[in-house]
């Protein structure tokens, strides 16, 4: 056998791939007597970089890290699946509940429909009904035809007064002052009662003596021609007092004109 003679060739670095005594697929080795025979280096033999945040591993590699996805937990599509379907389920229920046959032709989804427009023109009717003004024919009066005159006097006394003798005058300007105020007090209490403010006319304070401060009042009001029912009922003593009386307990102690309720009298 004839000796076989050997060339050596310098190895060829190719795109940065050989490093460290590792070569790439690409490397040739060839043989002195012009056969050339390729030495690969299996996928699987070839150095992997490990994994990073993104930081370069010498020379100019870079590395960078793959987010991994939360995982899906088990069962959940399981039960998405399920709780869908028992809609579904529920669903088809309720439709053929409202298709039943009540009676005849009628369904159970008409009957309800039709209750429900029921209601709503009941309310409908209601609210305008209540709308309509009530007028009382009690209260359409015409006050021009109020000609008869009808008088109350009487006395009271105040408690948050003291006497003095310009009240012994009517004409002085404290007799006129707490005249003013009395009568003012008076008109409001007639004016606004119900069965009394259609006919109160005015209120007078006439005179003022000593005993704390004793007021003399006249109460003016004014009747229709035919008055014989109403002087005998709506226009008694006794109403026009109780109306006076309910007014000073309600009232009692308030204001600066507080008048005694025990001390009231009329005639």
């Amino acid at each position: 056998m004839e000796p076989m003679e050997l060339q050596i060739f310098p190895l060829k670095k190719e795109n940065g791939n050989a490093r460290n005594g590792h070569f790439s697929d690409n490397n040739q080795l060839t043989a002195a007597n012009g056969e050339g025979c390729a030495v690969e280096q299996h996928p699987l033999l070839t150095p992997q970089a490990p994994e990073s945040n993104g930081e370069t591993l010498g020379g100019n590699v870079s590395v960078h890290t793959v987010p991994t996805q939360n995982p899906v937990p088990p069962g959940s599509s399981a039960r998405a699946t399920k709780k869908t379907h028992e809609q579904l389920i529920s669903v088809q229920q309720m439709r053929r509940e409202l298709n039943e046959v009540v009676f005849w032709k009628v369904r159970l989804w008409m009957v309800m429909i039709f209750i429900l427009l029921l209601l709503l023109a009941v309310i409908g009717i209601s609210l305008a009904l209540c709308s309509v003004i009530h007028r009382d024919a009690d209260e359409e009066f015409d006050s021009s035809s109020f000609r008869v005159q009808r008088n109350f006097s009487g006395t009271f006394r105040l408690t948050n007064q003291n006497f003095t003798d310009e009240l012994l005058s009517p004409s002085s300007n404290q007799s006129q002052e707490l005249a003013a105020e009395l009568q003012e007090q008076l008109r409001e209490l007639y004016s606004s009662s119900p069965a009394l403010g259609r006919y109160f006319s005015k209120a007078e304070i006439f005179a003022f003596r000593n005993g704390s401060v004793v007021a003399h009042f006249r109460l003016h009001f004014l009747l229709p021609v035919d008055h014989a029912e109403l002087e005998k009922f709506t226009l008694s003593r006794e109403l026009v007092f109780n109306v006076f009386r309910q007014f000073l307990f309600d009232q009692e102690g308030e204001g600066r004109t507080a008048i005694e309720p025990a001390s009231l009298s009329m005639f």
